[in-house]
């Protein structure tokens, strides 16, 4: 997933969980980042995208049906459960570090 439509302001940017360079925007709620995770191109094609920002960008943003958002809800929540998707927050805690008996910290 490395292009997506920017939930706010409806630009192209990289990453579906990224600010946005042209608005700051950034998906930060559960709405927000399984909005943003569907307007990437691992789902549409460019043409798809740069018309769902277009309808962004006149203050249309698109709206999931209740199956694709639950589905989506648990690839989030698949993403949450690795170390990097643990900066999204809402995931289970990272595991507790152990100490090393051949290293003093």
């Amino acid at each position: 997933m490395t292009q997506a439509v920017c939930f706010k302001c409806g630009e192209m940017k990289h990453g579906a969980f990224t600010d946005c360079p042209h608005c700051g925007g950034r998906p930060v709620t559960d709405d927000e980042l399984v909005l943003s995770l569907a307007m990437t191109d691992h789902y549409f094609d460019l043409a798809t995208m740069k018309q769902m920002g277009a309808a962004v960008a006149e203050g249309k943003p698109p709206h999931l049906d209740e199956k694709s958002r639950q589905d989506l809800l648990k690839q989030l929540e698949n993403v949450r459960k690795t170390p990097v998707g643990r900066l999204l927050g809402g995931g289970a805690p990272a595991p507790e570090k152990k100490k090393s008996k051949w290293w003093p910290f």
